[in-house]
């Protein structure tokens, strides 16, 4: 992070995989900045809807490359739904990397005697600008097949989006054209697969006792130093403090961050080293019969789940 300014209005925190961002209020904000190697990677869900045509012979394919969060899925839904879009595979992940490199994608493998796409139009080309940078999500490419008959009802493809010398996802297209012979593939069963609850009993929390603990313990100013800012200086947040000071429990707001951090892992053992680091730091300072009448052990918690 470039910005070092205090701010008590905001906190963000950049790890190597995620940025952080702790408000007070609602609002829109924008995070800025580039990649410094093209091992950066931008993940991008693709999904693929059809429907068809007004004219009843013409099939539109609509392949979507999005942010991978429910949010942006669900907003392509919802517009889909109000097309009659179907989604005709399970969505894909993209790792799109930071190496200047286009995207294309194209429509393979078209039955032959039975579809045809319009010549010149089977591969679309996006700048790697437009999916790097540009603000307008999701990217969406349009492909309209044709059948000879209408006596043709099943349509068989496949879908390959790929960036060039990167990664590339195929999308296998098997559906019935006509609405009353196709099989429906739930919009909402694919959510959460490759993002991690914050919100429900799937999120990962730490148990509420141990909580309320640490922040008894934390919160209080301490003059041997251990206090919310140690707590905070063990799990690696050592800038804007002023931010966590304004908060009515500095120490649940640390918590709160800790918990967006190890969502993936659910790791209670990194926070009980740090607690048990504190704890023997803390030692050197105080008188040994001071620290047992005063301060909770919590290395005992380290066996009892945390």
């Amino acid at each position: 992070m470039s910005v070092e300014e205090e701010t008590t209005s905001c906190y963000c925190l950049l790890d190597p995989y995620a940025c952080h961002i702790l408000l007070n209020s609602f609002g829109t904000y924008a995070l800025i900045g580039e990649p410094i190697s093209d091992c950066a990677v931008r993940q991008l869900k693709v999904a693929v809807f059809g429907c068809l045509s007004c004219n009843s012979l013409d099939y539109n394919l609509r392949v979507y490359c999005m942010d991978n969060t429910p949010c942006a899925f669900q907003e392509v839904v919802s517009d889909e739904r109000l097309q009659g879009g179907q989604l005709l595979e399970e969505p894909k992940l993209l790792h799109f990397r930071g190496n200047t490199f286009s995207l294309q994608i194209s429509v393979l493998d078209i039955p032959p005697f039975l579809w045809r796409i319009k010549p010149f139009t089977a591969c679309q080309e996006v700048p790697f600008s437009r999916v790097w940078g540009s603000s307008q999500q999701p990217l969406l490419c349009g492909f309209s097949l044709e059948r000879y008959s209408p006596a043709t009802t099943q349509l068989s493809c496949k879908v390959c989006v790929r960036q060039l010398q990167g990664h590339e996802q195929i999308l296998h297209i098997r559906t019935a054209v006509l609405e009353n012979e196709r099989e429906t593939i739930p919009f909402f069963a694919h959510d959460d697969s490759n993002f991690p609850a914050q919100m429900g009993p799937k999120a990962f929390k730490i148990p509420y006792s141990i909580r309320q603990r640490i922040c008894a313990t934390f919160d209080t100013p301490n003059t041997k130093g251990k206090d919310w800012q140690m707590l905070a200086q063990k799990n690696s947040i050592n800038r804007n403090l002023s931010y966590f000071a304004a908060q009515s429990s500095p120490s649940a707001v640390i918590l709160d961050l800790w918990e967006a951090r190890h969502q993936h892992d659910g790791d209670l053992d990194s926070l009980a080293c740090a607690l048990e680091e504190i704890g023997r730091t803390h030692s050197k300072l105080s008188d040994a019969t001071e620290t047992e009448a005063e301060e909770p052990d919590f290395s005992s918690s380290r066996q009892n789940g945390l």
